[in-house]
């Protein structure tokens, strides 16, 4: 769940790997072309073997072509996105159905339908390994030509109704035990889900591009987390937005971004962990960079990695994360990193080791989502990045003030906001060229 804190280096080498698609089961055919599509497809599959003499039953008939259809729709996203996914991953595990699934089908089903599609050449699968990834399916050319034929587009994509937004979780990736935990809806939830649907609605309505290329319907979500599925359900720790394709899009791509035909910028709160940290304190933190430990100054992204991960321990950390050593120079220790992030911070040092860092974190969001909230007021939509936004560049400034004023109602004070930089990929081998495109240096707005 914390891919951006140090990461086992199994998980690690998994977010290397190329980008597949979540299977959306709320997607469906909505255009005349991709309904044209789907029930051409749904003709080339062969029936399921039934005992001789029994009809096939109407319900299981209904479900089967739901199955292909919402199957098809996530296909067309994988085929026709510009981001460039490698197949749809595809949940088949059954259990009970919760707040989260559908209840008009069941894995039984889609696992029926993905194999009659695969019989009919018009997917590849590869199958799911336990606890490391999903059943991925993989659109063919001859799927491909399908949808050409046709004339389908993105904009044949229709998402229905009722998916959650407010996911509560168990667990998490790096333990291999994160588990969906159901809940009763209740007032504090109701309010987050009404606010989601505001700002999935703005997202929705505004012509968010990538490489000039219509993108997918966007639907975020908002996890949140407990220790175990039998805790007290709470919405006080986590609670990022999740699902926005551009999370997950290189650096080198965002310029490819627009909203409205402009380019984007990239908003971002400065040092935020440890800001926040200093604000449940009371506190101003020092001036300068929080991240400067004297002797690793070249190693800024391995320090920022290692002191948000001492916020998210619950117990004395005592031996550097696996794959970290690698990223300091040698002699550097957990218990001399430790020291020298007390020394730098001392006013906040007694929440090391904690696990402080998942309210520190809800904290952040609420701030993200109050901007969002705030944007989407004044109809301007803004790209979710955790701790910043990206928006149109002509909003630079009013998304600024928005991040400011929001900041300070939450937390006390206005937090710093810096522009990253849109990194752009090198047109040619001039060493000025690739000199301007190379910049990495942020600019403090405040």
């Amino acid at each position: 769940m914390l891919e951006f804190i140090l990461l086992p280096q199994k998980l690690a080498a998994e977010k290397a790997l190329p980008q597949v698609l979540h299977y959306d089961a709320w997607l469906t055919a909505g255009g005349c072309q991709l309904i044209t599509l789907a029930e051409c497809l749904f003709k080339m599959l062969a029936p399921p073997i039934i005992t001789p003499g029994r009809k096939h039953r109407a319900d299981a008939e209904k479900r089967r072509k739901l199955c292909s259809a919402t199957l098809v729709a996530n296909l067309i996203v994988t085929t026709l996105s510009p981001v460039q996914y490698v197949g749809l991953a595809v949940p088949l595990r059954n259990g009970k159905l919760t707040r989260y699934d559908r209840k008009d089908f069941n894995a039984d089903a889609m696992r029926l339908v993905i194999e009659e599609v695969e019989k009919a050449g018009l997917v590849s699968v590869e199958d799911a390994v336990f606890k490391e990834r999903r059943t991925v399916v993989t659109p063919t050319s001859r799927f491909r030509q399908l949808v050409a034929a046709h004339g389908v587009s993105l904009a044949d994509i229709h998402h229905l109704e009722g998916r959650e937004t407010i996911e509560l979780w168990a667990g998490s990736r790096r333990s291999g035990h994160k588990a969906p935990v159901d809940y009763v809806d209740c007032r504090d939830a109701d309010t987050m889900r009404a606010q989601m649907v505001e700002i999935n609605g703005v997202l929705n309505n505004a012509d968010i591009r990538l490489d000039g290329r219509q993108t997918a319907p966007v639907h975020l979500v908002r996890k949140f987390r407990v220790d175990q599925p039998e805790d007290a359900r709470r919405f006080d720790r986590h609670g990022r937005l999740y699902g926005g394709f551009w999370e997950d899009l290189p650096k080198e791509q965002r310029h490819l971004l627009t909203i409205g035909g402009e380019p984007v910028v990239d908003l971002d709160f400065a040092s935020m962990f440890i800001q926040l940290a200093y604000c449940r304190q009371g506190l101003q933190p020092p001036s300068g960079d929080l991240y400067a430990i004297p002797g690793l100054e070249e190693h800024r992204k391995a320090v920022k990695s290692l002191m948000v991960s001492l916020f998210f321990r619950n117990a004395e950390a005592r031996r550097l994360p696996a794959g970290s050593k690698e990223t300091l120079p040698s002699g550097w220790s957990m218990e001399r990193f430790k020291a020298a992030a007390a020394a730098l911070h001392p006013a906040i040092a007694h929440l090391f080791d904690t696990n402080v860092g998942f309210e520190l974190m809800a904290l952040e969001s609420e701030i993200l989502v109050g901007i969002l909230m705030e944007l989407a007021s004044k109809g301007m939509a803004a790209l979710p990045m955790h701790d910043g936004i990206m928006v149109a560049a002509s909003h630079k400034e009013l998304a600024v003030e928005t991040m400011q004023n929001v900041s300070a109602r939450k937390v006390g004070r206005s937090l710093p906001v810096v522009e990253k930089p849109i990194q752009w990929l090198p047109r040619n081998n001039s060493p000025l060229w690739s000199s301007r495109a190379g910049s990495e240096r942020k600019t403090v707005l405040i």
